[in-house]
């Protein structure tokens, strides 16, 4: 009877256990929040300040606003105070806590006191040296650690030694999806608050994203090696922007993933925060403005679109003054991140061919072009059929959005239905599987899927 019973208690407990893991499942629960450097790895250094302070301020501020504003929400900091602490162990931190997404603050720096802008990073192949030189510099940590050598985390890893970034090249990262719509919502974020060049989203090989088993992204919020631009990171004013403009792409990722309407009655409680969330109101002093050439300006970088405008190429000439308030906006190395013009590429399916342009400013007369998917895989290559990425799976369509092709399986009306598909994607190993609205072959909100088909 006894045997009986403590039967029955495991059952429940297991039972429990995997209610509740179904029950997280498409929801952000956990967040964790990783300040750039600290101790004695200061970071890169301005001239009134170091990257790993900067950081950790505005991971501070970020995750009490995510406190104040998402009580359903858990925020795991890497670190709260300056010390140091390995990226390996950031990364362990986030995997052990299960974690729903890895944010990593950073500052940028050049060798000049030139460049400005903001950038964010997902794990992937450097498509350029500038990108290149950007992982080497957040992977550098490394060579501070002691024994790093010897560390069976590391696998040998030099971050000055080309040879050595080979072993990313086999990397296949299952939440690359939603790592790059978080990265575009912030950076999409910075455009409308920030007065400053958008560098757009990149990928690298930064170590921290590549240890991490979940949805993540380094964001660059400045260069403190551009004495004006580190002055705004050190203002009140400046940090309220940057870090206010961050906390709204979270909660876009958040209701994009849940499927639920973005909130807007937020408290925040920031010292120096303009609740008009306009650009940086502070006159700027009008100079001239020009355009220095060099080698690798050609290779603009492209930003990931969410339902939202539509970029334009900008001239040069024309692009506007740094976020600060006294200098004329012009740069060499790195090359300028002018967004290219949007084009639409075919998306090649199975059955049929649309176009991949997610936008939610314009609904269909009726509902009939709206249907649910299943997103499943990402690759930076097209699959044949049968290709052992797939795991099996045979109905499947994909569309491509910045290069990357993105797969999808079922087309459904009811999202209860997409929801039992999910489920059985997710039983084939791919567990990061989630659910997409596309609106006429164009990629919507799942929020905007809903109340076209009023549900």
């Amino acid at each position: 009877m006894k045997r009986l019973l403590a039967l029955f208690i495991a059952l429940v407990c297991i039972n429990s256990m995997v209610f509740c893991q179904k029950k997280n499942a498409g929801q952000v629960r956990t967040i964790v929040i990783d300040a750039g450097h600290g101790g004695d790895k200061p970071g890169a250094v301005g001239k009134k300040s170091q990257e790993k302070t900067l950081t950790l301020q505005m991971a501070l501020k970020l995750g009490k606003l995510i406190e104040d504003n998402c009580p359903d929400v858990k925020i795991i900091y890497t670190r709260t105070t300056d010390v140091d602490v390995a990226l390996a162990e950031r990364a362990r931190l986030a995997n052990k806590a299960k974690a729903d997404l890895f944010l990593s603050i950073h500052c940028n720096s050049w060798t000049n006191p030139t460049p400005t802008g903001v950038e964010t990073y997902v794990m992937g192949l450097s498509q350029s040296k500038a990108n290149m030189e950007v992982a080497k510099k957040e992977n550098a940590d490394i060579l501070l650690e002691k024994g790093y050598k010897d560390n069976s985390d590391y696998q040998g890893f030099d971050p000055n030694s080309p040879e050595s970034y080979v072993m990313f090249a086999m990397y296949q990262n299952a939440y690359l999806d939603k790592s790059l719509d978080f990265a575009g919502m912030i950076q999409e974020q910075y455009k409308s608050n920030i007065k400053t060049i958008n560098r757009g989203v990149k990928q690298a090989e930064i170590f921290v994203l590549y240890k991490t088993a979940m949805p993540a992204v380094l964001t660059e919020v400045g260069f403190i090696s551009n004495p004006e631009e580190e002055q705004y990171m050190m203002s009140d004013e400046g940090q309220a922007t940057i870090v206010v403009s961050i906390f709204k792409a979270f909660l876009n990722y958040k209701s994009s993933v849940e499927g639920t309407k973005v909130p807007t009655d937020l408290k925040i409680d920031l010292k120096g925060y303009k609740a008009k969330g306009t650009k940086n109101s502070t006159p700027t002093k009008e100079t001239p403005k020009k355009t220095i050439e060099s080698p690798t300006t050609e290779q603009a970088y492209s930003t990931v679109e969410e339902p939202t405008e539509k970029k334009t190429e900008i001239p040069v000439a024309s692009i506007p003054s740094t976020m600060l308030p006294s200098t004329a906006q012009t740069d060499v190395e790195p090359p300028l991140a002018i967004p290219e013009p949007e084009i639409k590429e075919p998306v090649k399916t199975v059955v049929s061919t649309t176009e991949d342009t997610p936008d939610d400013r314009v609904p269909a007369a009726d509902a009939s072009g709206v249907e649910y998917r299943v997103q499943f895989l990402s690759s930076n290559k097209e699959l044949k059929e049968g290709a052992r990425e797939l795991k099996g799976v045979k109905e499947y369509s994909y569309y491509m959005q910045n290069g990357v092709y993105r797969y999808t399986t079922g087309n459904f009306k009811d999202v209860k239905a997409a929801v039992k598909r999910q489920k059985e994607i997710r039983e084939l190993g791919f567990k990061d599987a989630f659910i997409v609205a596309f609106n006429n072959g164009n990629r919507i909100s799942l929020q905007m899927a809903k109340e076209l088909l009023g549900q």
